[in-house]
């Protein structure tokens, strides 16, 4: 909800999927323009463009690579997702495993949220929106939170030859 306060008070739409009826509706958040209470639904019927922000905040790892997974392959501006460091590696490895490319993660925002020392919930709630508000400005920093899969050093050739 603090996330969907802040980044309506700073001009976004707000779209919210929750497979909770008890969390996505108007009374929670009367900012949305739209809700659904079904991911497939949702998934059917948003079509994510290059004017797209997409934020993943789900209750858990298997939501989040869910998500995730449909997520990266759209055409969305901006996909992000909350979580520690070492949770967004671990999603990002088990969608290796089922056949997404490292590749797709690179432009993914995560852990999200401009790091400000944010602790409360409106706090990180406002360094997300700031991290949005960077990628629609085209802000110089707005890239230094993407993480990436460490990929093995490929081996050295045994023919090498040294002028």
């Amino acid at each position: 909800m603090a996330v969907a306060r802040a980044a309506h008070a700073a001009g976004f739409g707000i779209a919210v999927v929750d497979d909770r009826e008890a969390f996505a509706n108007k009374e929670r958040f009367p900012m949305a323009q739209e809700l659904f209470t079904s991911y497939e639904e949702a998934f059917e019927k948003l079509r994510p463009n290059a004017a797209s922000y997409l934020v993943i905040v789900t209750r858990g790892h298997k939501e989040d690579m869910r998500v995730l997974a449909w997520a990266v392959r759209t055409e969305a501006r901006y996909v992000g997702m909350i979580g520690s460091k070492r949770k967004v590696m671990s999603v990002y490895k088990a969608l290796e495993n089922q056949g997404y490319k490292t590749e797709e993660f690179e432009r993914v925002y995560a852990p999200m949220g401009l790091d400000i020392g944010a602790l409360s919930p409106e706090e990180i709630a406002v360094s997300i929106t700031a991290e949005l508000v960077a990628v629609r400005r085209n802000a110089a920093n707005a890239e230094h939170k993407k993480l990436k899969l460490e990929r093995p050093a490929a081996p050295e050739s045994a023919s090498k030859i040294t002028a």
